[in-house]
């Protein structure tokens, strides 16, 4: 069970036309593809997605399965909206409660085990490791955890364990986390009879009206997990996590974990005379005439001759004009910069954010400008470092 139904409000203008879920990620991926990837990597083909909100991108991207081979006659992917047995359809509550409303699905199944995970998270993990340590220890639940950095501990519920690895507390994003040092990844194995039982309409959501009483009963183990392991819950840390992969590309590749997506189906890209490429990733389909440093580049970008985009993402089918400068930027799709532009880190021209039509001071970026889809960009025209614009705007 994939739990797909956040918002994402953190992401600001990437996020207002498509679930978190379905972010673009590392040049060709969605974020949904890793989850997706780990379960038929571990041997699952029976997964369930609980959408919500803007599922549309989604479900597209999804369909029937079949470039994770789960379009099948036995088992497959299958993606459950908000409903309420027979009842008018509500939202799903929280994530416990997105659980009860499909929770036929789980009394019907002839599992041992269900597997809940959040799919706005970027890692490649063996599900049956997890499975093979929560057989050993007998317990009704385990709970996937990993060390973080002090600085990191308010973002994240941490638990304390013992040397058994029984999870005796648990505390939701802790400003003083002294004897707290792991976090709550998000990935929960129950059996699937008891988490039938404990599911209720009253309960809303899964660490507070589950694991909690759980814990104080003492049968909530926690899994080490040692791996590569991201939470996208900002554009800050969407940004960082992206630039990481530019040092780093074997963090989500793996012969023996390949995580699969759905193609773009275009030509290799194009490189022309007077075009400068470094340390970038290049998705299939673009055309490059221009400059691209420490980028990622999705599929059909186009850079016009002496444009420079740098340390930043642009999303597929965007179009970068002549001599424009990009800097510490995300771009959604489809978006044109007129030629000549100035965007985010590259401005040297002073400008307030909050006196460009649809823009807004991007809250929470770390002073990334973020470029909603659509949008629109005049030659010449400036947009300082920090601003979101809001997907279709015109900047004249």
């Amino acid at each position: 069970m994939i739990l797909a139904g956040g918002t994402g409000k953190e992401l600001s203008v990437l996020t207002r036309h498509r679930a978190k879920t379905a972010l673009p990620f590392g040049g060709r991926y969605r974020i949904i593809d890793f989850c997706l990837s780990n379960c038929v990597n571990s041997g699952l083909n029976e997964i369930y997605i609980l959408a919500q909100y803007n599922p549309k991108s989604l479900i597209e991207h999804i369909r029937m399965g079949k470039p994770w081979d789960l379009d099948r006659k036995s088992g497959g992917v299958f993606i459950l909206q908000p409903r309420y047995r027979d009842e008018a359809a509500r939202w799903y509550l929280g994530t416990a409660d997105a659980l009860y409303q499909n929770i036929d699905v789980m009394r019907l199944s002839k599992a041992d085990y269900v597997l809940v995970l959040s799919g706005d998270q970027v890692y490649l993990a063996d599900y049956g490791e997890l499975a093979a340590f929560h057989a050993s220890h007998g317990g009704p639940v385990t709970i996937a955890c990993k060390s973080v950095r002090p600085s990191q501990r308010s973002r994240f519920g941490m638990v304390r364990c013992d040397r058994d690895g029984v999870v005796r507390e648990f505390r939701e994003k802790p400003r003083l986390s002294r004897g707290f040092d792991s976090a709550s990844l998000g990935i929960y194995l129950f059996d699937r009879r008891y988490l039938v039982q404990r599911l209720d309409a009253r309960g809303h959501d899964i660490v507070f009206d589950i694991l909690m009483p759980e814990i104080a009963r003492g049968g909530v183990y926690a899994y080490r997990f040692e791996g590569y392991w991201e939470d996208i819950g900002s554009v800050e840390s969407y940004y960082l996590s992206s630039m990481r992969l530019l040092r780093h590309r074997s963090l989500i590749t793996s012969r023996e974990q390949p995580v699969f997506t759905r193609g773009a189906n275009l030509p290799p890209s194009k490189f022309f005379d007077g075009s400068a490429v470094g340390r970038s990733i290049i998705a299939d389909g673009c055309t490059v005439r221009g400059a691209v440093r420490g980028s990622i580049l999705f599929p059909g970008v186009t850079v016009e001759r002496g444009a420079v985009v740098e340390d930043s993402i642009v999303f597929s089918f965007s179009r970068i004009g002549a001599d424009a400068r990009v800097a510490r930027t995300i771009i959604d799709k489809d978006v044109s910069i007129g030629a000549g532009a100035i965007i985010g880190a590259a401005a040297t021209v002073a400008g307030d954010a909050r006196r460009i039509a649809g823009a807004s001071p991007g809250t929470g970026t770390g002073g990334i400008t973020v470029l909603g889809k659509g949008i629109r960009v005049a030659r010449g025209a400036t947009v300082p470092a920090g601003t979101a614009l809001e997907p279709a705007a015109v900047l004249k």
